[in-house]
């Protein structure tokens, strides 16, 4: 800036007027040059600013959002899962076989003589006491045949008075004698028959039970041959098994058993060992075992399909677990218990098992919960959140 001035003063002084015009031209180029500076000098420190506010800004987005990662993943390893307590309760060892439910005494009833029913008394499913009455035949021609056999039976007796008395006096032969006895003796056999055929018109049951097929009709005729009814002995309902040689002195008279059903979840029926067949058959390698119920036609039926558990031990007061409990890996199986949120692996060392529990033999405490509902696929020391807990579940050996 000194040395244009400088050469503004040198001009003026030679008074020369186009000198002016060029240092005047000179002037208004660096003044604009010195404007155009500080303009971009400005901008460039405003550029500063908001490149550093826009870094801040998106390290603190940044921090944000990892922040939020890490909570949803937080949220997505705590695993919802149900628990159950341990309990103490009694578990058995056993043999286990299928059979069908049987009665002792099934009878088919069939009517002693020809007739025409003129009632049935009873139904399919009804109870009946011994006696009882079933049906009932037309009782008409049998009560005719009666009084007439009555009526030959007295005549014959009245004339074998007079021939004993004439048998004392040695008035007629011991060959006629033997032959008026042998008539009356025909007579008194006649009399009975028809007195059987008239009690016959009244079909009665045999001994106490359940009616379970009627197969006859008011109005029908039957003969002897014809089936009226089936009746089956509801206390002696039975269920046959056939046992391996193996376990022949595993089983004995009067051992426990227990019956169960698919047709009846959830119900167990207490049983006994009734009859042991005493050979094994060679064929199968098997032998026989009668197994008595104690159910009294409740629930059980002759037909329905059962198995049959023969109990050879029980642990009694033992803790005990729900089998749905249990993972398998491999040959091993493990249950996880809850410590402080986390799912804790452990081995389990089993005992004896039923359908529904299983013993644990150590290693498992009481207040302890397992995870019996989200263990499947859980991981060891994994995160989880107890969303439920189930009672205690009782034993069903009961």
């Amino acid at each position: 800036m000194a040395s244009v001035m400088y050469y503004f003063h040198q001009h003026k002084q030679h008074g020369n007027w186009m000198n002016w015009l060029v240092i005047g031209s000179l002037c208004a180029c660096v003044l604009s040059a010195c404007q155009y500076l500080e303009r971009d000098s400005g901008n460039g420190d405003n550029s500063d600013d908001d490149d550093s506010t826009n870094a801040h800004s998106t390290i603190v987005d940044s921090t944000a959002k990892v922040d939020s990662l890490s909570a949803d993943t937080s949220r997505v390893e705590s695993v919802p899962v149900e628990t159950a307590l341990p309990f103490r309760g009694d578990i058995s060892s056993y043999l286990l076989f299928s059979s069908t439910v049987e009665t002792e005494a099934a009878v088919e009833i069939h009517p002693e003589i020809s007739g025409l029913v003129e009632m049935v008394a009873v139904e399919e499913g009804d109870h009946v006491s011994l006696d009882d009455t079933l049906a009932i035949l037309d009782a008409e021609q049998a009560e005719i045949d009666d009084r007439e056999r009555a009526m030959e039976l007295r005549h014959l007796e009245t004339g074998y008075k007079r021939t004993e008395e004439m048998f004392r006096r040695g008035l007629i032969a011991p060959q006629d004698h033997e032959d008026k006895l042998f008539q009356l003796e025909e007579a008194r056999l006649r009399r009975e028959k028809a007195r059987l055929a008239l009690e016959h018109t009244v079909i009665r049951a045999p001994f106490a039970g359940i009616i379970t097929t009627r197969q006859v009709q008011v109005g029908a005729r039957v003969a002897p041959g014809a089936k009226l009814f089936d009746l089956v002995k509801i206390d002696d309902m039975i269920a046959r098994i056939y046992v391996p040689g193996r376990y022949l002195r595993e089983v004995a008279l009067e051992q426990k058993t227990e019956v169960a059903s698919d047709f009846l979840p959830g119900m167990i029926f207490k049983g006994y060992v009734k009859r042991i067949s005493p050979v094994v058959d060679p064929r199968s390698g098997t032998f026989k075992v009668t197994v008595g119920l104690h159910d009294r036609w409740e629930y059980l039926r002759p037909g329905i399909f059962v198995t049959v558990r023969v109990i050879t031990d029980i642990h009694a007061d033992t803790i005990l677990l729900p089998k749905e409990a249990v993972v398998y890996d491999g040959g091993d199986r493990y249950i996880f218990v809850v410590q402080d949120s986390v799912a804790v692996k452990v081995k389990l060392n089993a005992g004896y098992e039923n359908s529904r529990s299983i013993e644990a033999l150590s290693g498992v405490l009481l207040e302890t919960p397992i995870i019996v509902i989200g263990q499947n696929g859980l991981k060891d020391k994994a995160r989880v959140t107890v969303v439920n807990t189930l009672p205690n579940s009782p034993t069903d050996q009961g």
